[in-house]
Parts: C-alpha cells; structure tokens; sequence
C-alpha cells in the first residue's frame, strides 16, 4: 500500500498577536461524547472541530460504509457555516495512507472537501477496503482541518473506525447466502521442483457478494498465507497438497485443492 510518508501535526501551536487561534478538540473514537478543552489565547477568537464515525466499526469487505460528521463551532458554542473542511484517511500511527476511500460523484478519493452547512456541520462517507486477514483487522484515522492561509500552523483532528475481517463469530453467515466458487492458478516455470519458485494465483468469484479472506495451506508445514498471490517454494521433494480457502463476505467458505509431486 501507498503511504504519505507526512505526519500529521499534533500540537496546537501558540496563538499570535492579530492571527487567528484555531483550537481543536480532542475526541474519542465513534459516538463518545467529547469534551472541550481550555482554548488557547482570547475566546472570542476559538474554534471548535468535533469528529464522529458513525458506525465506528466496519467489515473490511470493499462495500461497507460510515458516516464520518464534522461539526464547527464558534467560541460561543453557535455553528460556524460555510467554512471548508479537508477530510482524508490515515492509519493508526497518523501517517496518511490509502486504507479505504470517499465514495464521490467524481469518483472514490482518500481526500475530499466540503463546506459546513448552517448547522455547521461537513459530512463524508468513508467505504472500508477489500482486506484480506492479514491485514482486515486494524484501526484507521479519518483526519480533518479547516482550510486556512498557511499550512504549517494547521492542526489535524482525527476519529477512529476499527475494521475487521469477516469472521463468522463477529459476522454470522447469511443463511441464504451463495458460498463463494474456489479456484486458482499455477504458474511453475522452472517446473515442480524443491528449491525453486512456484506461483500461486486466486482466481476465485463470489456471485452475491465479494470475496474478503484468501488461505493458502501448501502441505509442507510452512503455515497459512493469507494473500490473494503468492509465490512458494518447496524445500524438499515429495507428494503434498495445496489447499486454497476462500470466504465471502457473508462468512460462507469455498476451498479447492490440488495435489503436487516435487522432485529434486
């Protein structure tokens, strides 16, 4: 994954004469309430920027979504209209990556502007990635901040969304859900022999849904791989069987197998 080796700007910096002081509140994740801090320099001159995900907790599947809310307020508590704010995504160190996307009518983005309404309120969407278990359950950062004049003394503020792979015991299955078709590709150029590489290729469908997991069990006690690709090697000679597990998102599992002969 591409990732914006940027970090995001973790201080509020110290208000100056004839400046604006922007003050952003820190939040907790999903629909905690959140409280304001003191703001820095006259009050009068303070804003707020509280962020809220709602749900805060989404399958990594490719098509779940959330709403991510940004209300703006004024240092009297009153909503703040037609100011601009900038979404975009990053992980959950603040280094902005490309984890999921803003479904937009210019198509999906991992940044987006919109303006406050009369309520003071800027809405996004935010749709999960299609991850696989290796890499579904994980927290990500939807970060926002107001547009301004300078860049260097803008402040980001952040709301939490945890995604999760498609597990049965957090996502039952859907009873009239179609299992996904197992099937995938070898490519051995070298032929199957130990100590050489071996290309392994999904090529699996899902006819109701999208596929979110990929297992590969190669039969020689190397454990599962959870890529939709990959490459192995076999060190040894001898018969084994490759398992390739697939599971919708749904939860329903296809699995296909293929037995091998390595030689030396």
């Amino acid at each position: 994954m591409t990732r914006n080796k940027s970090r995001l700007l973790r201080r509020v910096p110290s208000w100056a004469a004839g400046g604006l002081s922007l003050v952003l509140a820190h939040a907790g994740c999903g629909l905690h309430s959140v409280d304001i801090p003191d703001l820095d320099g006259p009050a009068e001159t303070g804003l707020s920027l509280k962020l809220e995900a709602t749900p805060d907790l989404l399958v990594a599947d490719g098509s779940s979504t959330a709403v991510v809310t940004a209300t703006l307020r004024g240092p009297d508590g009153r909503p703040v209209a037609g100011r601009q704010v900038f979404f975009t995504i990053a992980d959950n160190t603040g280094t902005f990556a490309d984890i999921g996307s803003f479904p937009t009518s210019n198509g999906p983005g991992t940044g987006v502007s919109v303006s406050t309404d009369s309520a003071g309120v800027a809405r996004v969407t935010y749709q999960a990635p299609q991850r696989t278990d290796a890499t579904a359950n994980q927290k990500i950062l939807i970060v926002a901040r107001l547009f301004g004049s300078d860049a260097k003394g803008q402040v980001y503020h952040s709301v939490q969304i945890e995604l999760r792979s498609a597990q049965p015991k957090l996502f039952p299955p859907n009873p009239g859900n179609i299992a996904p078709h197992c099937s995938f590709t070898m490519e051995a150029p070298s032929g199957l022999k130990k100590n050489v590489t071996i290309l392994f290729q999904d090529a699996s469908s899902d006819s109701d849904g999208v596929i979110v997991r990929y297992q590969w069990n190669f039969g020689d006690n190397t454990g599962v791989n959870y890529d939709p690709d990959i490459v192995h090697i076999y060190r040894s000679a001898g018969s084994f069987t490759v398992t390739h597990t697939v599971t919708d998102n749904n939860g329903a599992d296809g699995v296909c197998t293929i037995p091998l002969t390595i030689t030396n």
